[in-house]
Order: structure tokens, then sequence, then C-alpha cells
């Protein structure tokens, strides 16, 4: 255990003391949106429970636990499609200085944005001078995660992911590069606690209009218990997000949690974001296949629904 706290606070040590002012609020919300059916269902909670591919936008730590080669691929279209959100992800158990290795990229985008004029610009708006269509644009956001890990000691893992970050906004772009630390420790069996610390050096991010948004860091803590029951498997998962811009609708920092219970071929999940409640199913098929879908609920806007598919090899 002091092993794993000497990191932390290590790493905390690192995190640059830079005024709010320095950031720009909600600059790096697009990186929180998660990857993965699975950690969507369980509520996002997933820093300390990570065991597949998705490990590189969760915790490179846990590359280091990679039984094998893994393909992951995930699509999702909330609020009745208008957002598409896409997540790719390759990882290896070994690659050259690292016990694992992964290469991610998040897609976040909205097409076909209208924008509208009134009819006649020179009049006032009323039942005979309506807004009409003048036009649309698109916007994406792309973030590339380059990710490796270590094995400290037995129980220790430790890993980063160094980010390329694309933004566009109809024909203005913008990019950036930042960098995301993380550790996870196994405290004992089916017992787990990890920690990303997001954007560690705060990332700047440059517009082609001479302005620069700045995504403060963030740290994601949790801590996962899995027990055997009734034949089959049971995990629970607790993860919190603070630092950066992270807070839910009443202001607090978000907290998540989530439950699985795997038997056979047949996972069943549940979890709670931020008082949001998602759902999901996980099957195996055969082996080398997983399929997970993930039902996100919203209060205010359309409920959401993900797919994705893991490929070992």
């Amino acid at each position: 255990m002091k092993y794993f706290f000497i990191v932390i606070v290590s790493l905390s040590l690192a995190l640059p003391d830079q005024p709010a002012s320095a950031a720009t609020a909600y600059a790096g919300e697009f990186l929180a949106v998660g990857a993965g059916a699975r950690p969507l269902a369980l509520g996002n909670s997933f820093v300390a429970l990570v065991d597949d591919a998705t490990a590189g936008y969760w915790n490179a730590a846990a590359l280091s636990r990679l039984d094998g080669r893994q393909l992951h691929i995930m699509h999702g279209e909330r609020f009745s499609g208008l957002v598409n959100q896409d997540f790719v992800a390759l990882a290896v158990p070994s690659f050259s200085l690292f016990d694992g290795a992964s290469v991610s990229l998040l897609r976040l985008g909205v097409d076909d944005i209208q924008f509208t004029t009134l009819s006649d610009p020179t009049r006032p708006l009323g039942s005979d001078n309506r807004p009409v269509a003048a036009g649309t644009a698109s916007s994406a956001d792309y973030a590339l995660y380059l990710s490796g890990s270590r094995k400290v000691i037995e129980s220790l893992d430790v890993g980063a992911s160094l980010k390329g970050i694309y933004r566009s906004v109809d024909t203005h772009s913008a990019y950036g590069f930042g960098l995301d630390v993380a550790v996870l420790y196994h405290v004992r069996p089916g017992v787990d606690l990890a920690a990303n610390i997001r954007d560690v050096t705060t990332t700047p991010i440059v517009w082609d209009t001479d302005t620069t948004d700045s995504i403060r860091p963030s740290v994601l803590l949790g801590i996962a218990v899995a027990r055997p029951i009734a034949g089959g498997r049971a995990n629970l998962a607790l993860g919190s997000r603070s630092g950066g811009d992270a807070s839910d609708a009443s202001g607090a920092e978000p907290v998540a949690a989530g439950i699985e219970y795997v038997r056979d071929k047949v996972a069943l999940r549940a979890g709670l974001e931020e008082s949001r409640q998602t759902f999901g199913i996980g099957l195996q098929p055969r082996a080398g296949l997983q399929l997970d879908v993930a039902y996100l609920q919203h209060d205010e806007l359309e409920a959401t629904y993900f797919l994705s598919a893991t490929f070992g090899f």
C-alpha cells in the first residue's frame, strides 16, 4: 500500500499550480465522455476495473495486465443521433520497453449544424419574415492516445498516455498535446485501487484564430472489488473525478458507481453517474470475441445506446 501512496503523492506534487483563469471552462469535457460500452454501462466507474484495450483511455497502468492482443471498436449516437461518438483501440501485452502498450482514437462529432437568417435581414422577425436555413456546419473533436505501462513491483503498475488533440468547428481548427499518468495497485485478491491524473502539465489547445484554450489537470480515483457469487463473479466499482472542470448539476465533484455480474458467457451491468442510471449487457459468443451494449438514461434529453466489440487475437 505504501508504494501506491508514494506514487500518488509524487504525481500530485508534479501538478502545476496555475490560477483558474489560465484555463478555459469546459475545454476538456469532450475527453471525459467515456470509452467502451462496458465502462459506460457501469456509469464510467472503470478506472480501477479496466482489464481490456480501453486501458489507454481509462488507466494506462492496466495495460501491463493484458493477457493478449486486443482490438476494440465502439460506436454510439447520443441524444437520438445529435452527437456521434466513436472509439477504437489496439492493445498488445508487451512492446519494446513497455509491459503493455496501446494506441487509441476517440472521436466526438456533430454534423449538419444549421445556421439560419431572416428572410429579409433588414426587417424585424414577424409572421411574414421567418428564419430560413442559410447553411450548415460540422464540429468534431479527436483525441489520439499513445499509451504504455510498466510493472514496478508485482502489485503495482504505472502507465502514461501521450495525447494528440485535434478540434474543428466549421472552417476553424485547433490542435494540442497532453499527458496522462496513472497507477494501479493490487491490494489483495479481488481488490484494486487506481488513479489517473489527466492533463498533468495542463494541455494547451491552439486555435487558428490566434486564441488558446487550456485544459486543467483532473484526477480519476477508483476502487474495484471482485467476489465469486452463485457460480459467477460480481464486480463492484466506485470512481470519482475532481479538478479540471469536473462538476455535476449541483456543483459537486462527480461520483460514479457500477456493478457487474458475470456467469458463463453473459454479463449483466448497472451503474450510476451523476444521478443518471446506466444499464448494459455483455455476451461472449465465442472465444476471443466480446460484444457489449450500454443504455444511458438522461432526464432532459433522449437516452443513448452504445455498441462495442472486443476481439482477442
